[in-house]
């Protein structure tokens, strides 16, 4: 629910900026303003989890981010917007900083993977809903009540979280095995943290290059007249991306997080090298799968791995530094993407598979004990 109003206002703003009067420039400024604010607060939001509770620092999060949809119905040029933006990255990124820490309070490691999956394909099944309900809405209603509309959906959902969850309270147990484990298994968990690390920030930057360069490849190749197909092939990757996270969490549960992410970034080393040569729609279209599934793989093993190293007590604060991790990643991929592009068509996706290549080596260097 959550999800579908994010994705409405991710499609509405530039739009509604643009109608204000916003230039290009101007509506490019916003985005960035989200997401500067987004991950300076990720870790601010993780650890307040850490301390105030899972359920309430979630529940403020997202009452904040009413409160910004509620405010967007009011703005009368594109400055306000952008302070607004910049409220709600504020706000926004307690939904993706702290359910995660809540889910791997509340499962047993065997399980704790295909239930992150899940939550995973939730939030991307409301994203990739949104933009099609909100061009659909802004055809029909006027910008405010569109806002007033997600307003009241992200109220509700607030509502719906506070009095139906039940967190579970970090385990003394727990956070007292974690800290007798001695020198040499502290190093080793630190050394997985920076790694793991890294891993999320090569699955950004590789999401980043792909989302800011097929549609115009697919363009391409297609040939005019055909934007709604290129449109088509993105959105496959995005199905594939959701579809594949509770299957990978789950197979992460059975063969280990180690594995599951090896494969992933075979499936990732794999899709980008037939992108870099696609010889056909039909081979991009497939290519792209591939791609989306080697991606949502990889992100929810990551983020399970992260959740399993991490003491019940620390949750909170790692998942907000892994979404730092994924901001900057993302933040890097279309510049890189971009720049190399300029040499050829293929060379963003090529970058992406060594970039694949050299993860899954990492991984085996240092991850291998999992």
């Amino acid at each position: 629910m959550y999800s579908v109003s994010l994705g409405i206002i991710l499609y509405v703003i530039p739009l509604y900026s643009t109608s204000l009067g916003a230039d290009k420039m101007f509506v490019g400024l916003i985005t960035s303003a989200y997401a500067i604010a987004y991950t300076v607060s990720a870790p601010l939001w993780g650890k307040a989890s850490d301390h105030l509770g899972r359920k309430l620092a979630l529940t403020l999060g997202m009452l904040g981010y009413s409160l910004v949809a509620f405010l967007f119905a009011f703005a009368s040029n594109p400055a306000q917007v952008f302070i607004i933006r910049l409220l709600g990255g504020l706000t926004d990124s307690s939904f993706w900083t702290v359910p995660p820490a809540l889910i791997a309070d509340m499962y047993a490691p065997q399980d704790r993977g295909i239930a992150l999956g899940k939550i995973g394909t939730a939030q991307l099944a409301g994203l990739i809903a949104g933009p099609l309900l909100g061009g659909i809405l802004i055809k029909e209603i006027n910008y405010s009540t569109v806002f007033y509309i997600c307003s009241a959906i992200i109220l509700s959902t607030v509502l719906l979280v506070f009095f139906s969850v039940q967190e579970k309270k970090s385990s003394s147990l727990e956070i007292e095995s974690s800290s007798e484990t001695g020198h040499e298994i502290r190093g080793k968990t630190k050394k997985g943290f920076t790694v793991t690390y890294v891993n999320m920030g090569f699955s950004a930057i590789a999401f980043g290059v792909l989302v800011s360069q097929f549609v115009v490849h697919a363009n391409e190749m297609l040939g005019p007249g055909k934007e709604d197909l290129g449109g088509l092939f993105l959105t496959s990757y995005y199905v594939a991306e959701a579809f594949i996270q509770p299957p990978a969490g789950k197979l992460s549960d059975i063969i280990g997080r180690y594995r599951a992410t090896q494969l992933a970034y075979i499936m990732c080393t794999l899709g980008f090298f037939v992108l870099t040569f696609a010889p056909s729609p039909v081979f991009l279209l497939i290519a792209v799968i591939i791609a989306g599934l080697g991606i949502g793989t990889l992100y929810v093993t990551l983020t399970v791995s992260l959740m399993d190293m991490a003491p019940s007590s620390k949750r909170g604060l790692v998942s907000g530094v892994q979404n730092i991790a994924w901001g900057v990643g993302y933040f890097v991929g279309p510049m890189v993407g971009g720049m190399v592009a300029t040499y050829s068509v293929g060379a963003p996706y090529m970058f992406c598979a060594i970039a694949s290549v050299a993860g899954g080596v990492l991984t085996s260097l240092y991850l291998k004990s999992d």
